[in-house]
């Protein structure tokens, strides 16, 4: 860090220097916290067309969470606009189509979880319909946003197939954590719906692993910058056991699979191993491009625009963020508890 603030001419002890730092973990800590608070619910809402009898249970499961979840996209969006407006303008203005896709998503799936409550019959089932459509759009928006980062935001067919390919993996992903997140709310005992949960689990983890490791290669090979950092003498002997690590929790998800349904524990590992995955991805994806939030283009020093703003947001999240992840931990108590 020393190092970089030389570079940059400040010191470490800069409020230019260190604010950028802070709200940039900030903003990585509220994207780690959507993945898999909202990344659950949109799973769920993912595997609604597969699930027959089961589908109106599983849309109340989401019940104590639905509304909340929405607040950490919401939350990072802004946050992200007021702390870094150039690499906003930037990359809104290169990634508009999947940031609408996104947005179109949000809007649908808030109307039709809302009207679905309020209907009965036919048109209940298209809310549902409706509600699932809404999570497509979210999901693959977000995938074609991964997918367009990994290749540096270049558009020839053969990079726009590639993303392509990062935006259905995404939507694995995604339904294997809704899976697993019903594998391990809901016990063997109540009906079919967690054998039909691991079913899913377990058709989805290979594509879902595959597009993971898609991603970070293109991240590399795309960015000689990135591979030059990840081949380094002293960072390869941390950036090759965190993939062999993310690799064996995948095998490890689909080995529990098997037994899943034997006990309370073994129903809630996979879950909790397809988190540890998650946090690992989005810090190597952190490590990966820092110190750019547009690689080669903007650090996040150049993103900036007001230092006073900044000072502003940093103290506001020095107040509000413990108060906000304890009020969050108390309303997610029970997520990993079983459905009684």
């Amino acid at each position: 860090m020393t190092e970089l603030a030389n570079l940059l001419g400040l010191s470490i002890y800069d409020p230019v220097f260190w604010m950028p730092l802070a709200c940039m973990a900030a903003f990585f800590l509220l994207v780690l916290m959507g993945a898999i608070l909202d990344g659950f619910d949109l799973g769920v809402a993912l595997l609604l067309p597969f699930a027959g009898e089961h589908r109106d249970r599983m849309v109340g499961l989401l019940g104590p969470w639905r509304n909340v979840n929405e607040f950490w996209l919401l939350l990072g969006v802004v946050f992200f606009m007021a702390v870094f407006p150039k690499a906003w303008a930037f990359i809104f203005g290169v990634l508009y189509w999947p940031m609408i896709a996104i947005a179109l998503g949000v809007l649908l799936r808030n109307i039709a979880y809302e009207f679905r409550l309020r209907s009965a019959g036919w048109l209940r089932r298209c809310w549902t319909t409706l509600f699932f459509t809404g999570s497509l759009s979210m999901v693959l928006g977000q995938g074609w946003v991964l997918g367009k980062f990994a290749v540096n935001f270049q558009d020839e067919p053969g990079y726009e197939l590639f993303v392509l390919f990062i935006a259905l993996s995404v939507v694995a992903l995604y339904a294997l954590l809704g899976a697993l997140w019903l594998v391990m709310r809901v016990s063997a005992s109540q009906g079919s719906l967690q054998e039909m949960a691991i079913k899913w689990a377990r058709r989805t983890t290979r594509l879902g692993a595959t597009g993971l490791f898609a991603l970070m290669a293109a991240l590399g090979f795309s960015n000689t910058g990135i591979f030059y950092k990840w081949a380094l003498f002293d960072t390869l002997g941390i950036v090759l056991p965190g993939w062999l690590l993310m690799l064996s929790l995948f095998v490890m998800i689909e080995i529990l699979l098997r037994h899943a349904h034997k006990n309370d524990w073994l129903g809630r590992l996979p879950f909790i191993l397809l988190l540890l995955v998650i946090v690992l991805a989005v810090a190597g994806f952190a490590y990966s491009y820092f110190p750019f939030l547009v690689y080669d283009e903007l650090s996040l020093w150049d993103s900036i625009d007001s230092v006073t703003t900044m000072r502003m947001l940093v103290w506001g999240m020095a107040f509000v963020l413990p108060v906000m992840l304890v009020y969050f931990s108390w309303v997610y108590g029970d997520i990993f508890d079983k459905l009684r």
